[in-house]
């Protein structure tokens, strides 16, 4: 009688990247826009890296699928995008995420993104001969300074209708000269209105509404958060 060897059931391998979640277009072209991380230098490059990249998503939480993509796809990539989804989207968990990543080194801009501080800001207020307002204000990563302009039109319900991030402060403020008499105001108050406008901008396109003002907005949004807790 002959002896049948017991047939072994295959043992299930574990992956250490785990599936992939599947992306939204919007997630992926911020994924997709992490690329260039890694090797940028100056802090104020990869917020406008990010928030460009998430400005079409004007209804979308993408970031949890974000980071739970770069949490199953350990790289430099994913950390780079950690790392600046953790300091630009406040709560969304990537800070925790980040620091599992030790095998991961971290990008040469980490520290620098931290020290964004707000400076002065000035207005040009014409709302009542011509219904809007320009604000002006700058911002800095150490000795590095630049500047945001933003156009607040109050014909069109006091929303964002322009709004650009420079380096070139000097132009920011011979532009914001050229709409009228430049008056001194409290950056707080600033940017309380800043808030108030940027908050009509969500239903995307069809408002009159520049398309750099979406293109600037997480940015923008890190701005005033901070000039109201300073």
């Amino acid at each position: 009688m002959s002896r049948r060897t017991p047939t072994r059931k295959p043992i299930p391998v574990k992956s250490h990247r785990g599936a992939l979640p599947p992306l939204t277009p919007a997630q992926r072209a911020v994924v997709d826009a992490a690329r260039q991380l890694p090797q940028l230098t100056d802090p104020l490059d990869v917020e406008v890296a990010l928030s460009a990249a998430v400005a079409p998503a004007h209804d979308e939480d993408v970031w949890p699928g974000v980071v739970a993509n770069a949490v199953a796809v350990p790289s430099r990539r994913s950390l780079a995008l950690l790392r600046a989804v953790a300091v630009l989207v406040p709560g969304s968990g990537a800070d925790v995420e980040a620091d599992k990543l030790v095998d991961q080194p971290e990008p040469v801009w980490r520290a620098a993104l931290d020290g964004l501080a707000v400076g002065e800001c000035w207005v040009v207020d014409q709302r009542a001969d011509e219904g809007h307002q320009t604000l002006l204000c700058t911002y800095s990563y150490g000795d590095d300074v630049h500047a945001g302009l933003y156009l607040v039109d109050e014909n069109l319900a006091g929303v964002v209708k322009n709004a650009f991030i420079t380096k070139d402060v000097d132009t920011a403020r011979t532009m914001l000269a050229d709409h009228g008499e430049v008056e001194a105001i409290d950056a707080a108050e600033a940017h309380r209105r800043l808030a108030e406008a940027y908050g009509k901008v969500d239903g995307g396109p069809g408002l009159g509404v520049d398309p750099d003002v979406y293109v600037v907005k997480l940015l923008v949004e890190r701005r005033i958060a901070l000039a109201q807790v300073s």
